[in-house]
Formats: C-alpha cells, sequence, structure tokens
C-alpha cells in the first residue's frame, strides 16, 4: 500500500503509459478521457517499489497472458511462467533449464535474479473476467480484437490491470511487467520501454529467452548492439538480435553493455586505460564468464573488460575476450576471439554500441590520434587459449 507523504529523494511517482510532462510549465498530462491518478511509492513499499538505476539484487516480474476479443495468446499461464521463470524459482511445476531468470542470474554471477512477484487477489470491487496473480502469471481479458493493433490492446490491457487490482499503474504490481499479446496482434516481434517497467511480445516470442533478455534489458537502460552501423547486427551478445528459441542462444552482453551493467566494477578484472592514466596492459584477457572464476586459475585473475578512455570524444571503447563458455557459450559472433566496442555516456547510459573489430591470433586494431592526441594506440593479440583466455 503506497502511502502520500513526499520524502525527498526517496518518493517515486509512478504515473500511467501515454502521461506527459510540460517542463515550461511544471505541470503532468494525464490521459484525457481516462479517470487515472498518479501514485507515491516511497521506502516503505519496498516490495513494490521499482529502482530502475540499480542492476543488482532481486526484481519482480508479473507475465500477462491475454485473453482478446477473437483471439488468446498460445501459450497458458503456466508455460509462461515456466519459460520466464524456470526451475527452482518456486514457481508450481516449473522445470525449464534456460529462462529469463537462469539467464540474468548466470550472466551477473548471482547479483541479479527476476522472480515472480507476490500473489495478489482481484480487487474486492472487481467485478469482471481474469484470475489472481499466480506464479509470477495472470491472465487478463479485453473486448479488443487484434485487428485493432498492439498500441490500442496495450493500452486495453494497462486499464484491465490496473480495474482488476485497485491500482494506478501495473508499474506498483511488479518491477516488470510482460504483456504476451495474442498471435496476428503486432507485426514486431517485440518491443519495451527504455528505463521503464514494460515489455511487449508477439506471442510466442515471450517464451523466447533471447528476446526476454534483449526487452528486459531495454527496461534496464541498454541500447541496441550494432555493427556497420546496422542495428542488432552486434550478435556476439544478447541487445543485438533474439532469435526463435526457447532454451538458446546462451549469450551474455557485449563489453559496453557489461561495463554498464555494473556487475563486475568490485574488483581489479575491470580496469581503465586513458592518456592521463594507466596507458598500456599486457597479459592475459578474459572474458566475462570468467569473473572471480575460482574453478579456473587461468583465467580467475585476469582483467575481462578494459574500458580506453577517451576524454576529450563522446565516445569511448570497450574490450573483453568473448569466451565461448558457460552461459555465453551460444554467443553467434566473434567467439573466443577479442571484441573491441564503441559506445558513449562513458558506458554508464542509454546508448547504442557499435562492434568495431573482432580480433584473432596475430591481429592487430590502430586507433589512430587517439584522444586527439598524436599517439597511435593498438590492440594485438598473440595467443588465445581455447575459451579460457587471449594475450
Amino acid at each position: 500500500m503506497a502511502t502520500h507523504e513526499l520524502i525527498s529523494g526517496e518518493t517515486e511517482l509512478i504515473v500511467p503509459l501515454g502521461a506527459t510532462v510540460d517542463r515550461g510549465k511544471g505541470k503532468l498530462h494525464m490521459n484525457k478521457g481516462k479517470e487515472e491518478t498518479p501514485e507515491l511509492l516511497n521506502s516503505l513499499d519496498s516490495d513494490e517499489r521499482r529502482n530502475l538505476n540499480v542492476v543488482q539484487g532481486t526484481r519482480t516480474v508479473l507475465i500477462v497472458r491475454v485473453v482478446a476479443h477473437d483471439e488468446s495468446t498460445t501459450r497458458t499461464m503456466g508455460e509462461l511462467a515456466n519459460s520466464v521463470f524456470g526451475a527452482d524459482s518456486g514457481v508450481t511445476g516449473a522445470d525449464d533449464e534456460v529462462n529469463l531468470r537462469s539467464q540474468y542470474l548466470a550472466c551477473s554471477h548471482g547479483k541479479l535474479t527476476f522472480a515472480p512477484t507476490s500473489e495478489r487477489g482481484l480487487a474486492a470491487s472487481y467485478y469482471g473476467e481474469g484470475s489472481d496473480i499466480s506464479n509470477g502469471a495472470v491472465t487478463v481479458h479485453v473486448n479488443t480484437s487484434i485487428a485493432e493493433g498492439d498500441d490500442a490492446m496495450r493500452n486495453d490491457i494497462t486499464d484491465a490491470l490496473n480495474d482488476m487490482f485497485g491500482v494506478s499503474s501495473p508499474a506498483v504490481l511488479a518491477d516488470h511487467v510482460m504483456y504476451c499479446l495474442p498471435p496476428g496482434t503486432m507485426s514486431a516481434i517485440a518491443y519495451a520501454y527504455i528505463n521503464s517497467w514494460n515489455s511487449i511480445y508477439n506471442d510466442n516470442w515471450c517464451t523466447y529467452v533471447s528476446a526476454q533478455m534483449h526487452e528486459i534489458g531495454h527496461n534496464l537502460n541498454l541500447a541496441h548492439s550494432n555493427e556497420d552501423e546496422m542495428a542488432y547486427n552486434d550478435q556476439s551478445g544478447v541487445m543485438g538480435f533474439s532469435y526463435t528459441e526457447n532454451d538458446g542462444p546462451l549469450m551474455c552482453f557485449n563489453a559496453a553493455k557489461s561495463w554498464q551493467l555494473g556487475w563486475y566494477s568490485d574488483t581489479d578484472q575491470a580496469i581503465t586505460l586513458s592518456l592521463d592514466g594507466d596507458r598500456s596492459y599486457v597479459g592475459r584477457l578474459s572474458g566475462v564468464v570468467h569473473y572471480n572464476d575460482g574453478n579456473n586459475p587461468n583465467s580467475s585473475s585476469n582483467p575481462i573488460l578494459i574500458k580506453l578512455n577517451r576524454e576529450k570524444r563522446l565516445t569511448d571503447f570497450f574490450i573483453t575476450f568473448n569466451a565461448k563458455t558457460g552461459p555465453n557459450s551460444g554467443t553467434m559472433e566473434g567467439a573466443n576471439e577479442v571484441l573491441i566496442v564503441k559506445s558513449g555516456d562513458e558506458g554508464k547510459g542509454y546508448y547504442e554500441s557499435e562492434l568495431v573489430a573482432k580480433l584473432g591470433v596475430g591481429d592487430i586494431y590502430h586507433f589512430s590520434r587517439f584522444d586527439g592526441s598524436l599517439i597511435t594506440a593498438a590492440v594485438s593479440v598473440e595467443r588465445i587459449a581455447g575459451s579460457q583466455f587471449a594475450e
């Protein structure tokens, strides 16, 4: 239950989708014709509150199955919950081994997990169709036809959830809310709101792990991974293309996204080089899958991420060894090679990355006039030891 006390630095304002802010006049405009009000959440509402600046800890998820006027989501509530949370999640009967929860947990080395949102019954004032929230899933009935498209259906699903559970926004129900639309509603495969709570999927795409990770990645403020100035073309990680596979391909994130997520920044395995600081590194480079890998002494102490910091440019370079093993064993590009990625905002915010080089043994990549200087920087690879490290 939200309180209505404003607390500086703690209170979060939850508004419905479609609301706009007039920054010049300092006014919040709600959707016309809809009786929706903002909701205040403070730190006392820790089980419900969204903290979009943190990518560690436990985040709750609600999966929405939709019964529309003329079509329904193909999968049952149980199947959807199994595909997102899987085995060992506490979901009744779940046995899926590769899913949103398991893959984020593996890539983050236990630092980020997604859990089913709390069980919740329908509001006492609601007399329509629909289910309680159970095992992190819910069924919503809307009078929308698939021909009306995903915009109309998305808005009607939001309204239905608000009515069913007596809230002003589905964001109150979970940190992330996945709408699994009936087949034929949309031509796209999926999309999500940046730094937000909502993601929308074309029916069975709700169950494909690469699509789940990609769209929830957008919720976590991750942008696309590109190559050759083509969107999604960096297929070394999940912020590139998505695939029609329930349990694969097993991939994590490229160097820029891995730096942004911050999972590996608490050790000396993530290092920064610049003209004004440490200028060079000579030695072994492992992959993010080798973070604190006590079972692999050949890799556990090697750097896994290197940032080439450019003070005078808008973008920096991020380097890792794309180890094809463990949770990254299905990487679709640059397997067991040194990958160099360019991205902006100091590697901290929403910025599309560009894969600029894939280096094998004997390869070298030059950065002419690095950071506006007369210096030519370079990355070279002399040896690669399987999926353990490059040197």
